[in-house]
């Protein structure tokens, strides 16, 4: 299939304006740092009682924090 047998909608070479996907998945890290941010403050630091209100197991929560760099605890609360 060439460029040619596309339809024309398609030949056009301008972006769609909007949030590109940069910026998408930065919004996905905000959103899980703050879903995690809020269980520990929620257990008052307690990861494993945390893990349990996300329904994940503690160490893939050990690992979601250092990941998204919530390891330390003054960026926790």
């Amino acid at each position: 299939m060439a460029p040619e047998d596309l339809p024309e909608v398609l030949h056009e070479t301008d972006s769609v304006d909007g949030p590109t996907a940069a910026s998408y998945y930065e919004a996905i890290k905000n959103a899980k740092r703050q879903f995690i941010a809020g269980a520990l403050n929620q257990t008052q630091g307690n990861y494993t009682e945390a893990a349990k209100l996300l329904g994940v197991h503690p160490n893939n929560l050990h690992r979601l924090i250092r990941s998204l760099n919530l390891k330390n605890a003054d960026r926790i609360k």
